[in-house]
């Protein structure tokens, strides 16, 4: 099973916090993801696991800062494949980065918690199970609302990139089929792979 050392989780919290304070320089908002980030939703982007089964990706502490980082890795390269110019660094780098914020939880309660049946773990692979004291939403419009909360706005693409971010698979997103928003697409491209490319 893939862990983060204490060392790697501290070096992509500073990476992200790097990457936002260059990205404040250009776009006043950036100053409200920091300021949500040094806060208690930051203290649990930072450690939450990107997913609650080994058999899915990023199943460890630290994780869906992991995976985001990776998110925006492949989604750059998408990008400069299929739509050169098109988007900001700073869009890819926000829809990259909080594409899967709803795991941080509601910001009172986090999402996953540790499972505590040992033959869960064990047996099934589980490591981690869905806290029902959190806000029952899906993920993505947790995350838009944590986002919201924040006071932090964002543009019709955005929005659709995180609220779409998992394609056209759960019920509430079937709506979208064969209309998909370009970048909502990328984002979903970039989010299969990169969770495809970790179970390898």
């Amino acid at each position: 099973m893939k862990q983060l050392s204490e060392e790697e989780i501290l070096a992509n919290q500073k990476l992200v916090m790097k990457m936002v304070a260059k990205a404040t320089a250009t776009d006043p908002r950036w100053k409200l993801v920091d300021d949500m980030l040094k806060g208690p939703v930051g203290d649990e982007y930072f450690m939450a696991p990107g997913s609650s089964k080994l058999e899915f990706h990023d199943c460890f502490v630290g994780g869906l800062c992991y995976h985001s980082l990776n998110v925006f890795k492949a989604l750059r390269k998408l990008v400069d494949a299929l739509a050169p110019g098109e988007y900001t660094p700073e869009t890819l780098l926000f829809v990259s980065l909080f594409h899967d914020l709803g795991k941080v939880g509601d910001g009172k309660e986090p999402y996953y918690v540790p499972e505590e049946s040992q033959w869960h773990r064990e047996k099934l692979g589980k490591m981690y199970s869905i806290n029902q004291k959190c806000v029952q939403m899906p993920t993505s419009e947790r995350g838009l609302f944590i986002l919201q909360a924040a006071g932090i706005e964002l543009t019709a693409d955005e929005y659709l990139a995180i609220r779409l971010n998992d394609g056209m698979y759960p019920p509430e997103n079937k709506s979208y089929g064969m209309h998909e928003p370009k970048l909502a697409l990328l984002v979903h491209w970039a989010d299969r792979w990169d969770a495809g490319a970790e179970k390898t």
